[in-house]
């Protein structure tokens, strides 16, 4: 008796179907593929990879008002601006 294995890495990964409005969001993608546990790690995961769009948001045109206002602003104030184990107490 054979057994079949995927061609490639890839293919062993979960197909995630396109649901308009859940999966385009890139923290639930992180939670749907696995790579992330628990809500908080996937936005974790998120915002380390948006820090490039982050800056470029700081150095844009934005008021301060809309940047208060951005979505992805608003997700770094949510979780702090420093952990526990970076205090300086």
């Amino acid at each position: 008796m054979s057994t079949i294995e995927p061609a490639s890495p890839s293919d062993a990964e979960p197909v995630i179907d396109s649901i308009p409005g859940v999966t385009d969001d890139p923290v639930i993608r992180l939670l749907l593929s696995g790579e992330a546990k628990t809500l908080y790690e996937a936005e974790e995961k998120y915002l380390d990879s948006a820090i490039p769009e982050i800056l470029e948001l700081l150095h844009g045109s934005l008021s301060d008002e809309e940047l208060a206002k951005h979505p992805l602003l608003q997700m770094i104030r949510a979780h702090g601006s420093r952990g526990w184990e970076d205090s300086i107490l």
